[in-house]
């Protein structure tokens, strides 16, 4: 259950931008579309450029958290350019009288224009709030997370180079290391494991099973404690 949930969390936003840029490339017909295809032409012609851009931009997102600035922004760059060149390939096969540098140039600008839109509908997708001072070590943290899961943590397991954060209002997955999040929810909790940190206040009891401690929390879900982090767990009072 808990891995349908993070998946449908992962792939939700990226789903909507598919829907919502189809649709309306699909109705508005760009490029010429709307003389060269019919509906059910455009839907398939836009769902599938659509369906590569966001797959091939959530990879050059990855890929970018490697770099700095500089690093990101030529990622970025070389991604524009690469998604112009594939859209000018396949348009060259599928339209008459697509080819030639103007076309391609024309193309890459309405790609950024596009690629800045998009980002810009995730942005206001993802709902999120205005800045506000923050008043408590918990409100930075809070601030990245979806507005509908905003809640007091419950626990946070560490996944590869995300984190899945466990609320009271449910389960969301962010992008972010683990020692990050300790260091923003410092004293607020306790890491009782290399991929887990817990909320003080939402430990329901600690219970042995074949010599391994577990902390039994909010959610139902039972956190193992390891041995290096025990003698912390004992000094938080845990058991």
């Amino acid at each position: 259950m808990q891995v349908t949930l993070r998946e449908m969390g992962r792939f939700r936003l990226p789903l909507l931008i598919w829907l919502a840029v189809t649709s309306v490339a699909a109705m508005a017909g760009p490029f010429g579309t709307i003389e060269a295809m019919e509906l059910g032409g455009r839907v398939a012609y836009w769902g599938t450029v659509t369906a590569g851009s966001i797959a091939m931009s959530m990879a050059a997102y990855h890929v970018a958290q490697r770099f700095g600035r500089i690093g990101s922004l030529l990622v970025w760059i070389g991604f524009l350019l690469g998604l112009s060149v594939v859209v000018h390939v396949a348009n060259s096969f599928l339209f008459a009288h697509w080819s030639g540098v103007a076309r391609w140039l024309s193309l890459a600008v309405n790609v950024i224009v596009v690629a800045i839109a998009v980002h810009l509908l995730a942005w206001a997708v993802e709902g999120r709030a205005p800045q506000v001072e923050a008043s408590q070590p918990t409100d930075v943290f809070q601030k990245r997370l979806p507005i509908e899961v905003r809640a007091p943590l419950v626990r946070i397991e560490a996944q590869d180079h995300y984190l899945n954060v466990v609320t009271s209002k449910g389960i969301t997955l962010i992008l972010m290391r683990l020692g990050e999040a300790i260091s923003e929810l410092s004293g607020l909790g306790l890491q009782v494991h290399r991929s887990h940190w817990i909320a003080l206040d939402a430990v329901q009891k600690h219970r042995r099973d074949k010599g391994r401690d577990l902390m039994v929390m909010a959610d139902g879900h039972e956190v193992p404690v390891s041995r290096s982090f025990r003698p912390s767990a004992q000094d938080a009072g845990l058991f």
